[in-house]
């Protein structure tokens, strides 16, 4: 029964984690904060330094 369990968990975790995509955008910061809000999700910033 625990092995049971732990499968369907793994399962329902694995379910969530291939639900969401990410999707990039280039351009205006205002057009993407708009589309977030429009579509009611977050927005993720990713900054990155090379030096």
């Amino acid at each position: 029964m625990k092995k049971f369990a732990a499968l369907a968990g793994l399962l329902l975790v694995a379910s969530f984690a291939a639900a969401q995509t990410a999707t990039v955008l280039t351009g205006p910061f205002d057009e993407a904060l708009a589309k977030a809000k429009k579509e009611n999700k977050l927005v993720l910033i990713d900054f990155y330094s090379s030096g």
